[in-house]
């Protein structure tokens, strides 16, 4: 039987701080570069949205053209799933994987599918970098906002979102929707939710109250904000697809609550038994690097890198700062990766109990 992805609170003491391994330095020399595109290819399994992917490997692409990366998106837990069943079945087809969800790559840690690896500029890189190094890094950062439509939420009723207890607020009854907390970019403010003495389970029950409709995906939500039907995404929308969709002109604005919970965004790691493992590291060693940052930033990622001294080079930045409603967060919350391992079952079996209750 598969394990479960989620079963991993013991490995949070064994693993998490366990002893410095062995790391392999990861640097592009002439040398990697010219076996790598002696194999030709490599295959990434990915969790972010696929236009942003495609144009992140155009990017590699544009400085190596010989080099064919195949790409297999399986969002969330899913992709660690199929890795733990095919690694079981002496199956290796995967080179390099990139997770969202920091449970299911805990357990690819545990199960020692990776390669210890140390790139280039470790040193540069922030905490939020380095929760699961050397085994996977976080090369980007993730910032939790609520989006909302702008033509149904006046700027009055959305400036009280910058407060968390403001999602509360009479006005936004029955004009919010939720997503059900199974993976990073909707665990994450849960993990604040619950770990907040002023909020926790009471507030969660006072949510409910405002009868919210559930999702089972942030995509859904993003349509019914554009759409109007629920015109305020709570809790499941992330900086770089707000501002991708503002940038396509979609009828969206965003708040930054206060404190606005920050974290890395895409665990990267290079598998042990990599079928292709020169291209592999190359890859990797593009991705995480410098490189790898200014493709972050392109107009289909807009995503925030976690290297220090990166400046945000990301096109839609200036074009928001000077929309009057627009600014940036005053104040982030990092999650304990710990207590995220250890305690984001628990706690979605606290959100699902309250919220999906008869009363």
């Amino acid at each position: 039987m598969m394990k479960s992805v989620l079963a991993v609170t013991a490995f949070v003491a064994m693993t998490l701080t366990a002893p410095v391994q062995a790391q392999e330095k990861l640097t592009i020399t002439p040398e990697l570069v010219s076996a790598a595109e002696q194999e030709g290819e490599l295959t990434l399994l990915y969790s972010s949205p696929l236009n942003a992917m495609q144009a992140f490997v155009e990017d590699f692409n544009k400085a190596y053209p010989n080099i064919t990366v195949n790409l297999e998106r399986k969002a969330g837990s899913a992709g660690v799933q199929m890795l733990l069943e095919e690694s079981a079945a002496g199956v290796h087809r995967i080179d390099v994987f990139q997770g969202t969800d920091t449970g299911a790559n805990a357990m690819v840690v545990k199960e020692k599918l990776l390669v210890p690896v140390q790139p280039q500029e470790v040193d540069q890189f922030l905490p939020s970098a380095l929760v699961m190094a050397p085994d996977l890094y976080y090369p980007d950062r993730n910032r939790s906002l609520i989006m909302y439509n702008p033509n149904y939420v006046t700027e009055e009723e959305a400036s009280k979102l910058q407060s968390w207890e403001g999602i509360l607020d009479p006005a936004f009854r029955d004009k919010i929707s939720l997503v059900e907390p199974t993976f990073g970019v909707t665990l994450a403010p849960l993990l604040y939710i619950m770990e907040t003495p002023s909020l926790g389970e009471d507030f969660l029950r006072k949510l409910k109250q405002q009868n919210p409709t559930i999702f089972v995906n942030t995509a859904q939500a993003r349509d019914a904000v554009i759409s109007g039907q629920k015109p305020i995404s709570w809790g499941a929308q992330w900086e770089s697809i707000a501002f991708s969709e503002f940038e396509r002109g979609a009828p969206i604005r965003f708040v930054y609550p206060k404190p606005t919970v920050e974290y890395g965004t895409n665990g990267w790691g290079v598998l042990a038994n990599a079928p292709h493992p020169n291209a592999a590291r190359l890859f990797y060693a593009w991705s995480v690097g410098r490189d790898g940052a200014a493709a972050m930033q392109g107009p289909a990622y807009n995503s925030l890198p976690a290297l220090k001294n990166v400046e945000d080079g990301r096109a839609i930045v200036s074009k928001l700062k000077g929309e009057s409603w627009f600014k940036f967060p005053e104040e982030v919350w990092n999650p304990n990766i710990e207590s995220w391992v250890a305690n984001g079952t628990a706690y979605q079996q606290t959100w699902t109990k309250i919220m999906k209750s008869a009363n």
